[in-house]
């Protein structure tokens, strides 16, 4: 499994399908070295066959794999292998040399943490050559540290060597694990990159949809004619237009999380389960064309651990601890405008107002000249009037506090409907019930979950009215 994901880790940084291309960019990025008193070794990283490491954090093993034609990190996945700090460790197993020799044949290692060292390196080529060396204590002075290099020539010389040599042998193996725990975005808005994306878990009283409108599904395209140009919906009970703002806000902090550490890799789902994370508190999931001509599918899942979260990507098999990411708090009513319905006249056959046992039909057209023309109840009417009164109408808007359950019963003390002339496009229908004082539930295609001013009803009427009687209509409400 490994030797196969092996294959993916280097196809995302170079454009060649086969793992020939990744070794040349390896060794182009072999390191300048300290070559100082004496070069004990001179390779490419390329050449490594294996490379062992132990330190005061365990034993771990590279092998190089001529049938793969790739190397195997340990028990590491290879999806979730640091490319960077992989080719720092390869390219400083490739060689190097002492700064300068300390002390010839020491009588008493002890004195550079030698006899019990900080780590020991066995490194083998593909020419046959090998070498092993030793890491003591690091030089209080300079921080470099000294290491005794165990062959027969060499066994008790006592050398310095340079800290960037030495640095990546000490380090967990699981610090070369990427921290990059979701996507980074690779294109110039999380608007861009995020096609869809559902939250959803114990955090939230019911899902939350966000979707994309170009490229979509015929069903969501149509829903998005109620919103005239609209580039994301967003769905709860009911279907909205996406804020921009705050939507770039909480899309944005999908992205690019990183971790404050790693809690552990190739886990079991039972492991899974014992963390919490077959109900977890929040579970995101979204596609992405993140740069791409394609679109992958992710899922992520957090868990509370203390004031921060654990974070398991599906099929990653690691368990990360991040910091709260800006979506864990994410408000449904900042993520919806405010506006409940806006399509674009030019996609309806006609605007229906109906309050009080009296209707007012609007349609609108254009003479030989290519002038607007308006009518209500086929009766001609300015133009201009039409204008304000649809502004007025398409401005209906709540003050962005979300209602579990607004009751909507009885007769509606206003109805608005926008019928269209799009194929398949199925009648807006907003109904405005009496709430609260001074308030109107509204009900939009038979979904309550908001209210707005008790105003707004008035204001239309008196304008429907002043569209027949030639009165000025006013927009404000």
């Amino acid at each position: 499994m490994e030797k196969k994901m092996l294959k993916l880790i280097f196809a995302g940084l170079v454009t060649a399908a086969v793992l020939a291309a990744a070794l040349i960019l390896l060794q182009g990025k072999k390191v300048s070295r300290e070559t100082g008193v004496k070069v004990f070794a001179d390779h490419d990283p390329t050449q490594i066959q294996e490379l062992q490491v132990t330190n005061a954090s365990g034993s771990y093993k590279v092998l190089y794999d001529e049938a793969e034609e790739g190397y195997v990190f340990d028990d590491l996945p290879v999806n979730i292998v640091d490319v960077d700090g992989f080719f720092e460790l390869m390219n400083h197993a490739g060689g190097f040399g002492s700064l300068r020799l300390v002390e010839a044949d020491a009588k008493d290692l002890s004195l550079y943490g030698l006899t019990e060292p900080r780590a020991q390196v066995s490194v083998i080529y593909d020419d046959g050559s090998s070498y092993s060396m030793a890491i003591g204590d690091e030089e209080k002075i300079s921080g470099n540290y000294y290491g005794e290099v165990l062959s027969e020539e060499e066994k008790g010389n006592v050398y310095l060597f340079a800290k960037e040599d030495m640095l990546y042998f000490l380090l967990r193996k699981e610090a070369y694990i990427s921290d990059l725990v979701t996507p980074e975005l690779a294109v110039s808005s999380p608007l861009s990159a995020v096609r869809d994306i559902t939250f959803s878990g114990t955090a939230l009283s019911q899902p939350i949809t966000i979707t994309a409108v170009q490229g979509a599904d015929p069903e969501t395209v149509l829903a998005a004619k109620s919103f005239g140009p609209a580039t994301h919906l967003v769905r709860m009970k009911g279907v909205y237009e996406l804020d921009q703002t705050y939507g770039i806000k909480v899309l944005g902090s999908v992205l690019g999380i990183r971790a404050l550490e790693v809690v552990g890799y190739n886990v079991t789902e039972e492991e899974l389960s014992a963390l919490g994370f077959d109900d977890p508190y929040m579970q995101v999931d979204f596609s992405l064309r993140n740069g791409t001509d394609y679109i992958t599918d992710h899922q992520l899942r957090l868990v509370p651990r203390g004031e921060n979260y654990l974070a398991y990507m599906l099929g990653s098999g690691v368990v990360f601890l991040v910091a709260p990411p800006e979506f864990v708090s994410v408000d449904p009513t900042q993520l919806c405008l405010r506006w409940f319905l806006s399509p674009l006249r030019t996609d309806l056959t006609d605007l229906t107002v109906e309050f009080d046992g009296e209707t007012y039909v609007y349609t609108t057209g254009t003479d030989e000249e290519g002038n607007i023309t308006a009518q209500v109840n086929d009766k001609p009417m300015d133009a201009e009037q039409f204008f304000k009164l649809y502004r007025l109408v398409t401005g209906a808007s709540s003050d962005g506090v979300y209602l579990e359950d607004p009751v909507c019963e009885g007769e509606p003390v206003l109805t608005v409907t926008y019928h269209y002339a799009v194929d398949g496009k199925a009648p807006d229908v907003m109904k405005l019930y009496p709430g609260s004082l001074r308030r109107l539930n509204v009900e939009i295609n038979g979904v309550a979950e908001y209210d707005m001013r008790e105003a707004f009803a008035q204001a239309v009427k008196t304008a429907c009215r002043h569209t027949l009687t030639g009165e000025e209509v006013e927009e404000n409400w």
